[in-house]
C-alpha cells in the first residue's frame, strides 16, 4: 500500500492526466490493466506511477525511460521484465 498522498488519473488535473497518458502510451498492451491480485475490495489498487504523481516533472522522464525499456522491439520478454523487477524489489524489501 502506498503510504504517501497520490493523485490517481481519475483525480488528475489536465496537465497530470496528459503526463499519465504519455507514460502509459509507451507501455506494452499487457501492462495496461491492474493485476487482479492487488485490486482492493473498493476497486482501487496501488500504482508505482501514481506514487510519483506529486512531482510530475520528475515522474514523466523517469517513467518515459521505463516505458522505452519495456519496448517490444527490445529482446527482453514480459516474463524477463517481471523476473528482473521482482528480484530488485525483493532486494529492496519493496512490495512493488
Amino acid at each position: 500500500m502506498t503510504w504517501i498522498k497520490t493523485v490517481p488519473p481519475s483525480q488528475a488535473d489536465n496537465q497530470l492526466l496528459e503526463i499519465y497518458s504519455r507514460i502509459y502510451a509507451l507501455y506494452p498492451s499487457e501492462y495496461g490493466g491492474e493485476v487482479p491480485a492487488i485490486i482492493r475490495v473498493d476497486g482501487t489498487a496501488d500504482s508505482i506511477v501514481a506514487a510519483h504523481s506529486l512531482l510530475p516533472e520528475v515522474m514523466e522522464p523517469m517513467f518515459v525511460a521505463l516505458g522505452k525499456l519495456l519496448s517490444p522491439d527490445l529482446p527482453l520478454t514480459r516474463r524477463q521484465h517481471e523476473v528482473i523487477t521482482t528480484l530488485v524489489s525483493s532486494l529492496n524489501h519493496c512490495f512493488y
